[in-house]
């Protein structure tokens, strides 16, 4: 059986396929960097880099030009996602010079590198992508390959932010409404992109977006409950519409802010 469950292109060089399969492809190439992982099932290619075995949850790599194949077991499909980068969209989300970039291990059993590729796949395929959450997670899916995973999993918030990191949560408390994006943020806090990621993870739990994305959700709550329409509330928090501040909120929440509403009134 042989099943494209998603395949989306986007102008930025990025292109993510979700594919479902049982089939043997034989050998070949691609143009761009490819990184995924294994849903379910089993993968056994062969490479330039030698024979690999992929089980689920297990991150594979591919390099362009890099000869391979796939190597199905009838009956038993296999089921994986991957991104695939062109060289400059990999330079530009991945602060990297593309030339100096290639994946050495092509088969990778690190659970944090997997939530980060998971990440970034997610976040590419959303219905209505935001570019600035596929910013971030891309950077944070690519630096993980290279060995740099951020250092959220398992963290106990610690002191208040002090230095560069304050002085972003500052911004984010005077100007939520504006379109941020990690390099404003990176910028101001007089870093790279990754080096403040790593830094505001570790001293606050969590991404930058994300914290933007809880601020400008309690933002919204406020107008809400003031008789803001929720669609005017959206855009005043800096949401790019209603529906980007439906699934923010219900995620924050548990409810999704229509309801939200109906029980200040009552």
């Amino acid at each position: 059986m042989h099943s494209a469950l998603h395949h989306q292109i986007t102008s930025d060089g990025i292109e993510a396929l979700a594919l479902c399969s049982d089939r043997s492809f034989p050998c070949h190439s691609h143009d761009e960097f490819g990184f995924g992982y294994l849903v379910a099932g089993g993968q056994e290619s062969w490479s330039g880099r030698g024979l690999v075995e992929a089980g689920p949850g297990d991150v594979i790599t591919v390099n362009p030009a890099e000869i391979h194949d796939g190597r199905g077991q009838p009956g038993a499909p296999r089921h994986w996602r991957m991104l695939f980068l062109t060289p400059a969209a990999l330079a530009r989300f991945g602060d990297v010079a593309a030339e100096t970039v290639e994946w050495h291990d092509p088969v990778l059993s690190h659970p944090a590198t997997r939530i980060a590729v998971a990440g970034a796949f997610a976040a590419v395929v959303e219905e209505r992508p935001d570019p600035v959450q596929i910013e971030e997670a891309l950077l944070a899916a690519i630096r993980a390959l290279a060995g740099e995973a951020l250092p959220i999993a398992g963290h106990r918030c610690g002191p208040v932010p002090t230095g560069p990191v304050a002085r972003v949560l500052d911004m984010i408390a005077q100007d939520w409404e504006a379109p941020l994006s990690l390099s404003d943020f990176a910028d101001e806090a007089g870093m790279s992109r990754y080096g403040f990621l790593r830094r505001f993870a570790r001293e606050v739990g969590t991404t930058p977006h994300a914290y933007l994305t809880q601020h400008r959700v309690k933002r919204a709550r406020e107008e809400i409950a003031t008789g803001l329409p929720i669609a005017e509330a959206a855009l005043a928090a800096g949401f790019a519409d209603q529906s980007h501040l439906t699934r923010a909120f219900a995620r924050q929440f548990g409810l999704p802010p229509g309801r939200f509403r109906s029980a200040t009134r009552a």
